[in-house]
């Protein structure tokens, strides 16, 4: 028995120490192969995921408008206003379209009290100054933008590139379609976007356009059908504008975004004769996500 015992205790200690061997080799022989591996995949297997936001919002519109082929008077209206946009995402580029639609009526106003305008001498020069007809006001744009990424990081990027707009302003008289003042302005621009994303969840973007070059139609006077309309470009001589919005999105589930929208308008164009236009726009709606 001692003899057997003498016999096999030697390869209990081998066996023992070889074991333990292994055992402190096999994690950094882990470790190098983890590496090895991590350092052969490319950053390119990993996909680079497409994500398409689209959004219906309604709100108010303050608006103020002075149309002088009309009359050199200023206006404004609060109108019910609607719109719809939509964003995608893909690599470095982000595509982005605005759609906005309102419809509101001015009612006829006399500017100054009855007294006062029979002491004035020169009444009918200055007829338009005392006195607004009535009339309806309808606008609408489409803005579709591509941008690409140039600044900032993963939490704050900023963007830029251009869009391309369409702009009309129709006023109606009298409730008489031959009454009608229309502008319709097609042009090109430099468009900018800066992303604050907050958390996965809530995620802020400020976006403006400058038009920069255009085609515009506009009337000599009150009335659609007095042709020849005028017709011609518009750039930085005869247009000046920025359109703005400020947006923010609170995810409430990976389908389903609610958001608010501060959009702002500035523009003045001179031919033949000057409109000036300024408006703010308060928007809340819904986004889905694909």
């Amino acid at each position: 028995m001692y003899r057997l015992a003498k016999r096999i205790l030697p390869l209990i200690v081998l066996t023992l120490s070889i074991g333990y061997a292994a055992a402190e080799e096999e994690p950094e022989a882990a470790a190098e192969s983890a590496a090895q591996t991590l350092t052969s995949v490319p950053t390119t297997a990993v996909p680079n995921k497409k994500i398409f936001l689209l959004g219906a919002g309604f709100g108010c519109s303050f608006t103020g408008y002075r149309e002088e082929t009309d009359a050199p008077l200023n206006r404004n209206l609060n109108a019910f206003t609607v719109t719809i946009n939509g964003n995608a995402e893909k690599g470095n580029f982000f595509h982005s379209f605005n759609i906005g639609f309102f419809r509101g009526k001015n009612e006829a106003i006399q500017s100054y009290p009855l007294d006062k305008r029979e002491l004035e001498p020169d009444l009918m020069d200055h007829f338009f100054e005392y006195y607004r007809m009535e009339d309806t006001y309808t606008r609408l744009y489409l803005e579709y933008a591509l941008d690409y990424i140039l600044w900032g990081n993963r939490v704050f990027p900023g963007y830029l590139g251009g869009a391309f707009r369409v702009d009309s302003y129709i006023i109606e008289k009298l409730n008489n379609f031959l009454y009608m003042n229309i502008t319709i302005n097609a042009s090109l621009g430099l468009h900018a976007s800066q992303k604050w994303i907050i958390n996965p969840d809530n995620i802020l973007v400020f976006s403006a356009d400058f038009p920069l070059f255009g085609y515009a139609l506009r009337p000599h006077y009150l009335g659609a059908f007095a042709w020849p309309m005028e017709m011609g470009i518009v750039s930085l001589h005869n247009y000046w504008a920025i359109f703005g919005d400020l947006k923010y999105t609170h995810k409430f589930t990976p389908l389903i975004s609610a958001y608010s929208d501060i959009g702002f308008e500035l523009s003045r164009i001179n031919f033949p004769k000057p409109r000036r236009d300024a408006l703010l726009r308060l928007i809340v709606g819904v986004a889905f996500s694909f």
